[in-house]
């Protein structure tokens, strides 16, 4: 998620996909990442869903989406 070599995109909301700087991806990942391993705040009604795709050259795409 902190190499620029991958894309990350975040699904939230009526829009479509948006790309994820590198600048903002310490941002999304501490607010992502407790969800992600069973960790989510109390009272949140918060949810985050994850995949991680590789094409044939073993690029990779890190998709999250974040749900209400």
């Amino acid at each position: 998620m902190n190499s620029a070599d991958t894309r990350v995109m975040l699904f939230y909301g009526p829009d479509g996909p948006t790309e994820v700087a590198l600048a903002h991806r310490k941002a999304l990942q501490d607010r992502a990442f407790p969800y992600l391993y069973g960790q989510p705040r109390r009272g949140d009604h918060t949810n985050f869903y994850a995949a991680e795709f590789r094409d044939g050259r073993r690029r990779s795409l890190l998709v999250i989406e974040q749900v209400c």
